[in-house]
């Protein structure tokens, strides 16, 4: 039962998505984190399903890569991306570790995180109508299966919305907490680490076998990729604050997504 609710409590913490309302326990909440992979495997099926319902429509390039840009932050709800604005506006201070945390605590949002989200959600759209170009060139109405086959690169996609979370997840386990009474720390401080542990790095595992059965060279470019910035953003978040937090991890979750998606469309680009 409790694993129910863990499951629960992650899907309603991490999304929009309407779940059953309970008091939230030590005992379940001690295994959310590892299903935090399943708002992000439940984002991936939805660009799939958005995929092949424009395959149908016939709609213009652009609505699909403004829909496909939009979805992530209509299912999460932009909690993520609140956590990519604050961490923006820390990192563009230069100000000290103390005071880098105060600002990740404003509620005001600066000129930096504003000019750096815009840019994010430009980059963003930018990938999907090339995907959504590549797409045109085969038949506009086509079978199911092969209009959910008539592009890789968004199976790959989909599945660099689990990872994300999956390293996101085994980050709030291991790395230092800057923020010993944030909603991060609330969860990691009651993590049972060998059972969440333990399924986040099955997910990795699944994950990254999927993608390199689908196209095995750049399945190893954006595992590489993923496994750097995962590098980098400890190193960066115990020299920038001293450790982690939840906006910290929104803002990782938010750079992994558009790497991944960079990647895959640049890789299969070329190898095509």
């Amino acid at each position: 039962m409790n694993i129910i609710k863990a499951c629960i409590i992650a899907v309603s913490m991490y999304s929009k998505i309407p779940m059953p309302q309970f008091e939230w326990e030590e005992k379940s909440m001690r295994y959310a984190l590892a299903f935090l992979p399943l708002p992000g495997f439940i984002i991936g099926v939805l660009q799939l399903v958005l995929f092949y319902l424009w395959q149908q429509s016939g709609l213009s390039v652009g609505i699909y890569a403004a829909l496909a840009t939009a979805l992530p932050i209509a299912v999460t709800g932009g909690i993520h991306m609140d956590g990519y604005c604050d961490t923006i506006d820390a990192l563009s201070s230069h100000q000290s570790k103390e005071r880098r945390l105060e600002i990740l605590k404003d509620a005001n949002v600066g000129a930096f995180a504003v000019i750096w989200a815009v840019l994010y959600f430009v980059l963003y759209y930018g990938a999907w109508s090339s995907i959504a170009s590549k797409a045109m060139q085969t038949d506009s109405v086509m079978p199911i299966n092969q209009a959910l086959h008539a592009n890789t690169t968004v199976w790959l996609i989909a599945a660099g919305y689990v990872t994300s979370r999956a390293l996101s997840g085994l980050a709030a386990v291991f790395f230092l907490n800057a923020n010993k009474k944030g909603s991060l720390a609330a969860f990691s401080g009651s993590a049972g680490k060998g059972f969440v542990c333990t399924v986040l790095i099955l997910v990795l595992m699944a994950a990254g076998i999927f993608r390199v059965i689908l196209l095995p060279q750049t399945g190893v470019l954006i595992l590489a990729g993923e496994l750097l910035f995962f590098f980098y953003y400890h190193r960066m978040s115990k020299n920038c604050f001293g450790g982690i937090t939840g906006d910290l991890a929104g803002w990782f979750l938010q750079c992994e997504e558009i790497l991944v998606l960079y990647l895959t469309v640049i890789s299969t680009s070329v190898i095509q």
